[in-house]
């Protein structure tokens, strides 16, 4: 019988959700962008063209950008909750290797299951 090798199952895991993470983040930077430049475009729109359908293409804008950052704010938490989560895993894992530590080859269990020195 082996050890494990340091970095195993949750070190793959890890390294998924950090790619995650980066994606995400990748994401709401795109998306903050494309906020402020639909605000700007606006902002814009009412500082030049004063008309009644001007004023119901701004509302429609105006709760487009509401609703788009809803859909942010919802990136930013599922960004936060994923981090949250490799947090923990990072601690089970740190905690996997304490334990498995305790095992080592002097120890007479790890002996009787089979284990080489």
């Amino acid at each position: 019988m082996t050890t494990p090798a340091p970095g195993g199952t949750l070190n793959v895991e890890q390294q998924a959700i950090q790619n995650a993470l980066q994606s995400l983040e990748g994401q709401i930077a795109a998306m903050i962008a494309s906020g402020q430049t639909v605000e700007r475009i606006n902002m814009e729109i009412a500082a030049n063209y004063v008309s009644g359908a001007s004023r119901k293409f701004q509302d429609r804008v105006n709760d487009w950008v509401t609703n788009y950052k809803r859909v942010m704010q919802a990136f930013d938490k599922l960004t936060q909750d994923l981090g949250s989560a490799r947090q923990i895993l990072a601690k089970a894992e740190e905690d996997a290797h304490v334990q498995g530590g305790n095992w080592g080859a002097s120890d007479g269990v790890y002996h009787a299951l089979g284990g080489k020195s």
